[in-house]
């Protein structure tokens, strides 16, 4: 299977912020790990053509794929991405100069890479050296949104102790999104391919070269296409087991507010009902009282004048 340069800047273009796209396309790097410089020297020309927006997804997919090679003891792109790295951080940080969200990410893959012993000390405090100055170096510990893919962890409400809604709502969306197991276009080729892919002892009666040629090349192209999609497959099944475990938190937490809700309903219930019972007595206590207004059945009082007879 042959590694093909416009291919891969056509899955650069398409990356996204998504957990799953960057796994996606980091299974795909390391698959063709024999062609680490390649992948490392366009993924480094994308980064330098990137909006300064996008620059932090290449970093988290250099990450990725640095992470996943130090797991599976390649060492292929640790050696490339030592090459680049630092024009690749320079080039990163300076773009971010007024991005603080941004620097602080950075700073934070920085801090993974040196507590995983992804690459030596001497090298992490290099790159760190192009981090803009007037900063303090322990700001990303605290900020916001400086974690790298592989260290994010799911938002959760302090306040009421249980996953934040939207959060799950996100999570659910982008799986159904995303997800290998509605990929019709995937099926559709699968089921287009010549059936010798499929049979191996039909390969042996092909005699003509060219069709031969033609069948490897094919076979070839299904291979990729079927890697890729298991490796999305892969990821999709741990985003799929995290959002069910998240999903078993966020119900358990509501049948907790639930009953804090009815015990809530039946205090508010006798609340009510003891005004109801004070609104009852006032009521019985005014309608006891007298009149003053002039409106009620006492007789008026009598005029000065008529107390006292003209002739007295």
């Amino acid at each position: 299977m042959s590694f093909n340069t416009g291919s891969f800047v056509g899955k650069l273009i398409e990356l996204n912020n998504s957990t799953q796209s960057i796994q996606t396309l980091c299974g795909w790097a390391i698959h063709h790990k024999r062609h680490a410089q390649e992948v490392v020297d366009v993924w480094f020309q994308q980064l330098t053509k990137s909006p300064k927006e996008r620059k932090l997804l290449f970093l988290y997919l250099a990450n990725d794929i640095v992470q996943n090679c130090k797991r599976k003891n390649i060492d292929e792109f640790k050696k490339e991405f030592s090459r680049v790295l630092p024009d690749a951080l320079s080039h990163t940080y300076k773009s971010a100069l007024e991005d603080l969200k941004t620097v602080k990410a950075i700073d934070r893959i920085l801090a993974i890479w040196e507590q995983r012993d992804v690459f030596s000390k001497e090298f992490i405090t290099k790159l760190q050296s192009y981090r803009p100055k007037g900063l303090r170096a322990g700001e990303s510990e605290s900020g916001e949104g400086g974690t790298s893919p592989n260290n994010k962890r799911v938002r959760t409400s302090s306040d009421s102790g249980g996953p934040d809604a939207e959060t799950v709502i996100r999570l659910l969306v982008n799986l159904e999104r995303g997800s290998a197991l509605q990929d019709t276009k995937m099926k559709q080729q699968l089921q287009n391919l010549p059936p010798e892919v499929w049979n191996v002892a039909s390969v042996d009666k092909i005699s003509d070269r060219k069709r031969l040629e033609g069948l490897l090349k094919s076979i070839d192209t299904t291979y990729e296409q079927i890697s890729n999609h298991r490796i999305r497959l892969q990821t999709e099944y741990t985003e799929r087991t995290k959002v069910a475990n998240l999903l078993k938190e966020f119900v358990s937490h509501q049948k907790q507010q639930l009953k804090h809700v009815e015990s809530k309903i039946l205090e508010y219930q006798g609340k009510l009902q003891k005004v109801h019972d004070v609104r009852g007595r006032l009521q019985s206590h005014l309608t006891s009282l007298p009149d003053l207004t002039g409106g009620g059945s006492l007789a008026p009082l009598p005029e000065p004048g008529s107390l006292f007879g003209a002739g007295e």
